[in-house]
């Protein structure tokens, strides 16, 4: 653990409170060429949740990008506590970005890439969405760099209207009849078997993810594998996953209803088995 802030370079801020003195210069790589990563996480009780995960995939995404982070995790997560201390921030998202900095021709990344951490209100999605279940929108795509958390939304952005028309929430990749991912989460569905699949190829492996691959598995069957559009035809069930969404249940991809159109028990019981999990790790973290 690093005992001296001062050898911890970092630019972050608070939102509505320090935010006004956060600067990049219009020449970060992040800016003109939409080159950074970043890596979300919220914040109860003061408590970063599963800060380990995400600073770990932080650092690799750092690293297949080829960033330039001179942070261990450990340095990381000092920084990230002392700006949680600092602003007395106690419920939240934190966002922590890292982008190609300053670059001297405007195209590689500079030897001294930029970090900003945004301490940010968390708006979590709305009850009616868990106990009505929500609707997914079918789109053509896969994200060349799916393994790393890039700042690049363009895709999702760009369909806010036709996500708005088609009465959607988000889209639902899919790539060569196979289902990957959505825009910020990962998907499951469950079988009649009652076995929970999530796709295994372009996509994201997000920290909520292996948690409910490793939760669930202990009421079922998990497993990593294609999904085609014949198995969402079949799934009983189907759900989206991320640090703000929990399981979040997926009643109708399109045309295609999911089940009896109702969310079902098993993102009920992962949700529940998230909690439970997640008190139990503020627990731990304050021995």
């Amino acid at each position: 653990m690093v005992s001296d802030l001062k050898k911890v370079k970092s630019r972050y801020a608070h939102q509505g409170h320090k935010l006004k003195n956060a600067k990049l210069q219009v020449t970060d790589l992040g800016l003109i060429r939409g080159y950074g990563i970043f890596d979300f996480l919220k914040v109860e009780n003061g408590i970063p949740l599963f800060i380990e995960d995400h600073m770990i995939r932080f650092q690799n995404s750092a690293i297949s990008m080829g960033l330039n982070m001179s942070y261990t995790v450990e340095e990381l997560k000092f920084l990230v506590m002392k700006l949680i201390a600092k602003n007395e921030f106690k419920k939240g998202g934190m966002k922590i970005i890292l982008t190609g900095g300053y670059s001297d021709n405007g195209y590689l990344p500079a030897k001294e890439s930029n970090m900003v951490i945004l301490l940010t209100d968390l708006k979590p999605p709305a009850k009616r969405n868990y106990s009505k279940g929500i609707k997914l929108m079918l789109h053509e795509h896969f994200r060349h760099t799916a393994v790393v958390k890039t700042t690049n939304y363009i895709e999702p952005i760009r369909l806010a209207g036709e996500l708005k028309k088609a009465k959607a929430v988000d889209v639902l990749y899919y790539w060569d009849g196979k289902i990957s991912e959505s825009a910020r989460s990962n998907f499951f569905i469950v079988k009649k078997d009652n076995t929970i699949v999530t796709p295994i190829n372009h996509v994201l492996k997000g920290i909520t993810r292996n948690r409910i691959m490793s939760l669930a598995s202990e009421h079922y069957e998990v497993i990593e594998k294609d999904i085609t559009f014949l198995d969402l035809k079949n799934a009983t069930e189907a759900f989206l996953s991320s640090t703000t969404k929990g399981a979040l249940p997926v009643v109708q991809i399109d045309d295609i209803k999911i089940g009896n159109g109702k969310p079902g028990k098993a993102s009920l019981l992962i949700n529940e088995l998230l909690k439970k999990q997640g008190k139990k790790y503020k627990s731990n973290f304050m021995k």
